[in-house]
């Protein structure tokens, strides 16, 4: 049927049509205009790689779709489907009804029938939306009265939809014999309940309330925390083009004056965007390890706190650009520790289905603190001092550095400066006695398979991961350029690592500063000469079940899940057990990451104790848990200690599990 739009009625939906438009787009440009209010950053490289993400991430909705929250994500996604597909017939019928024009494919039954088992889907979505919010009530998520008002705004939609379909159809009786081959079959289901007198009048009602819901809808949406529906599209294109794990650099340091985040105005426009985009869904909060373990960190609320300063003192900075703004809440003095709870484990940024950016905005306020206020923890401070003094945190002396190498005949790149690789011992390895086994174990695998490696000995010094991540740029790069210098002076172009946050600073952080080389951390190493070959492993050892540990920084910042997995299975004798449900990318951070190795947890339990609690639920009957990171051996192996339960579980890594097994000629 037509639209019931003739005569005046045509004007006075132009008017409406204009109206709500004007106060949409007076809204939005006040938003625009508040982000502007923050520090410029280009986020326009790759340009075939973002338009890929709004392909996968924004229309297709891939982590919406990811476990554990399939089966709500799959509502979501319907909802949000529907929403599109409606609004391209919304679209048709504004167009259709104040100037006659129609929209390509409108027309067509495919696209009827398409509309119709949306319009069903989205509002069987709709209520089991209500039903969990109001029944259900998930402990993370916001429950305001404004998700109820657009939840009843979406479903009135669909039920107005559905009914001037029916009418129409209605009104046209001769066509019924034909419902089930052309029509809808939800509309045609429904037509036979409508007479068709009544038709016209019904499909006018209809119609007129659906398009003035739309409206409405357009009218309200950009003063709800629903706004997301339209800011998850460029939200998603400017989404970092960085590794996951190389955190921003500030250029030209030398010569800043300030460094991270004290105000709103300190953020970029695109951390600010992440204020609007952020679904309040909890899936962040839920899957932080700092939060489940009891401190006052929430990464949800690091970023409504600071959209909502934004909100509210952002009208009065526009109005006057010399205006004072005070500091996020979270950075203040009486809330220190949420900013110092932070593992930087990027479980928030994995889960997030709108790709905001935590670990960013938590580093940048972490930067002022310590580099403008002086204000890191002492623990913190005192880990920042040793690696400035000795070149590693624990403040050991540099001479020793390659002291774990004493005896295995091992070179440095001065000794045999054409071997293949360099081995980055990293800290942990070169000082803790624990890990200083690891480094030798991986040393026996890589003469055993033949690889030509060296080492720099007391000429390495700590990569600068944790100054970073406690917000000591400044010290971070001093670490980096001097490595860099190190390394392009013995010209060394592979790098080994067996620290998963060695291997990100030197892959992901380091060619920031020009130092570019070809890094690969040792387990895919290992992998890859197993599958060459170029490794036997014997049986000769007993039997036994070893739990996997995913490292953070070797999973979930770096996409390394598999080659750990592969390696244990070619092991003889070893079975591998997960630590489901909170392994690959939902595993549990040890708790040492983000500069947390070198400071206190005062508050809640902590984070490795609950992670060796979640070992022993599985009940997979291991008798070892395996990781691939010096941290994480540290921290299970004192998780173990605090829970009594050394002697029936053993902390080692993947490679002590590989050179016990190593054939011996």
């Amino acid at each position: 049927m037509s639209p019931p739009t003739q005569g005046i009625w045509a004007i006075v939906l132009l008017v409406l049509t204009i109206a709500a438009a004007a106060v949409f787009g007076y809204r939005v440009l006040g938003l625009y205009r508040l982000l502007r209010l923050g520090r410029d950053e280009s986020r326009v490289d790759q340009p075939w790689r973002r338009l890929r993400d709004e392909i996968v991430v924004y229309l297709g909705q891939r982590k919406l779709l990811k476990r554990p929250y399939y089966i709500r994500g799959v509502g979501h996604a319907l909802i949000f489907w529907g929403f599109l597909v409606i609004t391209w017939g919304s679209a048709d019928l504004l167009l259709r009804g104040i100037v006659g024009w129609q929209l390509p494919f409108t027309d067509t039954a495919a696209y009827a029938w398409i509309l119709d088992v949306f319009a069903v889907a989205v509002l069987v979505s709709v209520v089991v939306a209500v039903f969990r919010r109001a029944v259900l009530r998930p402990p993370r998520m916001h429950r305001v009265p404004e998700g109820y008002v657009i939840l009843t705004l979406i479903g009135f939609l669909m039920l107005t939809l559905l009914v001037f379909e029916s009418a129409a159809i209605a009104a046209t009786r001769d066509e019924l014999g034909q419902l089930l081959r052309v029509f809808p079959p939800v509309a045609a289901a429904l037509a036979p309940l409508i007479s068709t007198a009544a038709g016209p009048a019904i499909f006018a009602g209809a119609w007129w309330a659906h398009v003035v819901t739309i409206l409405a809808f357009a009218v309200y949406l950009p003063r709800t925390k629903h706004l997301h529906i339209v800011t998850t599209l460029p939200n998603v294109f400017f989404r970092s083009s960085r590794p996951r794990g190389a955190l921003q650099l500030i250029d030209d340091i030398e010569n800043k004056e300030t460094f991270g985040a004290a105000n709103v105005r300190d953020f970029s426009w695109k951390q600010l965007l992440d204020g609007y985009t952020c679904t309040e869904c909890g899936r962040c909060s839920d899957n932080c390890p700092a939060l489940a373990t009891g401190k006052t960190l929430d990464p949800q609320k690091i970023v409504l706190d600071i959209r909502d300063q934004l909100l509210r003192e952002g009208p009065k900075l526009l109005a006057d650009a010399k205006a004072e703004t005070t500091a996020p809440a979270h950075w203040v003095a009486t809330k220190p520790d949420e900013l110092w709870a932070c593992t930087t484990c990027a479980a928030c940024v994995e889960a997030c289905p709108v790709t905001i950016e935590h670990i960013d905005k938590i580093v940048d306020m972490r930067r002022s603190l310590t580099l403008m206020e002086g204000a890191a923890p002492p623990e913190a401070q005192r880990a920042m001092t040793n690696i400035e003094r000795a070149g590693n945190p624990w403040g050991e002396a540099r001479a020793t550095r390659g002291d774990w190498a004493e005896g295995l005949g091992i070179p440095t790149f001065a000794e045999k400066p054409d071997a293949e690789y360099l081995y980055f011992v990293g800290c942990a390895a070169s000082y803790d006695r624990r890990n200083q086994r690891v480094a030798r174990a991986l040393a026996s695998i890589l003469k055993s398979a033949g690889v030509s490696f060296a080492i720099l000995g007391a000429a390495e010094t700590c990569n600068g991961d944790p100054a970073r991540r406690m917000g000591n740029e400044y010290l971070f790069q001093l670490q980096a350029q001097q490595n860099i210098e190190t390394l392009n002076a013995a010209a060394v172009k592979k790098v080994i690592t067996s620290c998963p946050h060695c291997f990100n600073t030197i892959a992901n952080e380091y060619p920031q500063l020009g130092g570019n080389y070809e890094v690969v951390h040792a387990l895919p190493l290992v992998k890859k000469l197993l599958a060459e070959k170029k490794l036997t492993l014997t049986g000769g050892a007993a039997a036994e079940i070893v739990a996997y540990h995913d490292p953070c920084y070797l999973g979930r910042h770096n996409g390394i899940y598999d080659a750990p997995r592969d390696v244990l299975d070619a092991v003889p004798g070893v079975t591998r057990a997960e630590i489901a449900p909170h392994n690959r990318e939902r595993g549990f951070c040890c708790g040492a990451g983000g500069g947390r190795m070198w400071m206190e947890e005062k508050m809640g339990q902590r984070v490795n104790h609950r992670r060796v609690d979640q070992l022993l639920a599985t009940k997979s009957g291991a008798t070892k848990v395996a990781s691939g990171c010096p941290y994480c051996l540290i921290m299970l192996e004192e998780g173990v200690g605090a829970k009594g339960v050394q002697e029936s579980i053993k902390p080692v890594d993947v490679l002590e599990l590989v050179a016990a097994r190593l054939e011996t000629s």
